[in-house]
């Protein structure tokens, strides 16, 4: 089963390599939801197992499961 997560690249990760990883993640059958402007990152739809590969890749910076967020 696919959950969504939150993919934070490092700033100094240069568009090809961010390119690479979301090839990656498609060609693999993850589905990226969202493109984020104000922080270099994409939402995607990945199996829970592919969590800490995806966390120990050069270019990521921090992967967190997607969740509501509610203002107090």
């Amino acid at each position: 089963m696919s959950n969504s997560y939150i993919v934070q690249f490092k700033p100094e990760a240069t568009e090809d390599e961010v390119a690479k990883i979301k090839k990656d993640l498609t060609d693999s059958g993850a589905e990226i939801t969202h493109e984020y402007n104000l922080i270099k990152g994409i939402a995607v739809k990945i199996p829970d197992t592919v969590v800490s590969t995806l966390e120990s890749h050069p270019s990521v910076y921090h992967v967190e499961k997607d969740q509501e967020v509610k203002a107090i």
